[in-house]
């Protein structure tokens, strides 16, 4: 009888094992995508920077009326695109402080190189105020002060002039309470009438603020008045 079994098959062959490669950082394909992002992040940042064509420019940080003497702390550096107009404010680099505003301004405006004027030729004169006398005063605000004495009320001393500045102080001549000392620039002949006033026996000054628009009150021409009872 024939043997029709047929003969083992050979055993198949094991799989070579792959080996493990360590991961490359300096793989060709990352430093190129690396490289990509970095290309993108630069050029992205030349194209906003090329199309930013703002300009710094001085702003108002506060409101200032006509007259006023700008110092550092009225205004502050913005960026603006103004396109043609840009001509017409000042540059942050311009430095204006120690320059008056020929108009009353308002704080976030921008100053443009034809509201600034020389100061005109003045006196500073402080003058101080009893707390209640006055309300609270601040720099940059047009003011009117009345006189009254023993023998006048209420005339006219000055009206629509800037303070320069308003400080708190307390003393002998407020009592226990916080007065403020007012500081004015004025003409000479206004500086004098202000000083011969505060000498006055008896003389009391009083201040209000002007609203925006207000047109100021014509100074008393009585005020020889008062001087009835002085030193």
């Amino acid at each position: 009888m024939t043997d029709t079994s047929l003969p083992p098959a050979a055993p198949a062959a094991s799989p070579t094992p792959r080996r493990l490669i360590p991961p490359r950082w300096l793989d060709p394909r990352l430093v190129g995508g690396v490289a990509l992002v970095l290309a993108a992040v630069l050029l992205g940042s030349v194209v906003v920077s090329s199309a930013d064509r703002r300009q710094p420019v001085w702003s108002l940080s506060r409101d200032v009326a006509a007259g006023t003497v700008l110092t550092g702390a009225d205004l502050h550096p913005v960026r603006v695109q103004l396109g043609a107009a840009t001509s017409r404010y000042l540059g942050a680099d311009v430095a204006v402080a120690g320059r008056t505003v020929r108009r009353s301004l308002h704080a976030g405006e921008l100053l443009a190189a034809a509201e600034l004027a020389d100061p005109e030729p003045g006196v500073t004169v402080t003058i101080p105020m009893r707390p209640e006398n006055a309300p609270q005063i601040s720099r940059g605000q047009r003011i009117t002060l009345w006189l009254s004495t023993k023998s006048c009320r209420g005339l006219v001393l000055l009206s629509g002039v800037p303070v320069q500045s308003a400080d708190k102080a307390a003393g002998s001549a407020f009592g226990s309470a916080t007065g403020a000392l007012l500081v004015v620039r004025v003409s000479a002949a206004d500086a004098k009438r202000v000083v011969s006033s505060l000498d006055l026996d008896g003389a009391v000054i009083r201040a209000g603020v002007l609203s925006p628009g207000e047109q100021p009150e014509p100074p008393s021409d009585a005020l020889a008045s008062c001087a009835g009872g002085g030193r």
